[in-house]
């Protein structure tokens, strides 16, 4: 069992986190690019889960370890170098359609290192920026920046949805979200997140399929969102 460690008194830290589960997945390495950047986005708040995601490292690391070598397959070189070939095919692609890398310091380390599309209106009080993830995975990720006391409306998941508040906090059925605090929900859950009335919340959001909007204006705005 892995144990918690407490971060020192003086660090202000999240008070909803990731699960096991996805904590151990993201060491390893296996969750999809959606998830994976929520999970990391709180981790640059969050000294516990750090500490975390550092034991499950280190349990892969020993188990590892402790397996035999493997010889490599012959092919093995030649399929390393075609798959070098198709990145760099990738990176000549036209710099009008590759987003820019955002040096913005209010944002958390995780996302800098991210290409960031430019902000767009979304709904009264809503803006949104695109995070260029890979489509194939079946993840929309994006930044909403909603206005104080202004809601998301009221929608379900037809998948999962990953949330992590970066900046103000936000309001729901699961209570209170503030920097840091990281949410995951399903197909089972209905919620309209909330902003706080004393300033904007900017929340970085990870959806797999289309959500389900429950208001007229939500399915209104969105073919705009794509979510």
């Amino acid at each position: 069992m892995i144990a918690a460690m407490r971060p020192p008194p003086s660090l202000p830290c999240p008070t909803h986190h990731p699960d096991a589960d996805l904590l151990s997945r993201h060491a390893a390495g296996t969750l999809a690019d959606g998830p994976a950047l929520v999970v990391a986005t709180h981790l640059d708040f969050c000294p516990i889960c750090r500490h975390q995601v550092r034991a499950w490292e280190a349990l892969g690391g020993a188990l590892l370890n402790s397996q035999r070598p493997v010889a490599l397959a012959d092919d093995a070189l030649e399929r390393t170098l075609a798959r070098l070939d198709g990145a760099r095919l990738e990176e000549k692609r036209p710099l009008a359609d590759v987003p820019t890398l955002d040096p913005d310091p209010a944002l958390p380390a995780a996302l800098r290192r991210q290409r960031l599309g430019p902000w767009r209106f979304v709904a009264p009080g809503i803006r949104g920026r695109a995070v260029r993830v890979d489509p194939a995975q079946g993840y929309k990720v994006m930044l909403f920046r909603v206005a104080a006391g202004m809601a998301i409306p009221m929608h379900g998941h037809r998948g999962q949805e990953y949330t992590c508040v970066i900046d103000g906090a936000f309001n729901d059925v699961f209570g209170r979200f503030g920097s840091g605090d990281m949410a995951a929900v399903d197909a089972s859950v209905d919620h309209q997140p909330l902003a706080e009335p004393d300033g904007d919340c900017l929340c970085l959001i990870a959806v797999h399929g289309r959500l389900r909007i429950h208001s007229l204006l939500g399915r209104l705005v969105q073919p705009l969102v794509g979510l």
